[in-house]
């Protein structure tokens, strides 16, 4: 074993510390998550309709970006014909 083996072989991991065990994550306490009033809610509710409203604006971006490559992808065909 040269120089190299022994350095590898100091560094790697022992089996015993790959398997370590999964935890489940816990629901958090009804004390938690506070008092619900209709400003909370309506707060929370204007914040997913802003993540919606982002989402669809990407899905549009990312659709469009398809189309410009599949536009390309047939002209080379015609090309190579």
């Amino acid at each position: 074993m040269g120089i190299f083996g022994r350095i590898k072989g100091a560094f790697r991991r022992k089996k015993e510390e790959d398997e370590l065990p999964i935890e489940e994550p816990l629901a958090p306490a009804v004390s938690e998550l506070g008092e619900v009033t209709a400003e909370n809610v309506k707060a929370k509710m204007d914040l997913m309709m802003t993540r919606l409203d982002s989402l669809s604006t990407q899905y549009a971006t990312v659709n469009e970006r398809i189309k410009n490559i599949e536009r390309l992808v047939t002209e080379i065909r015609s090309f190579c014909k």
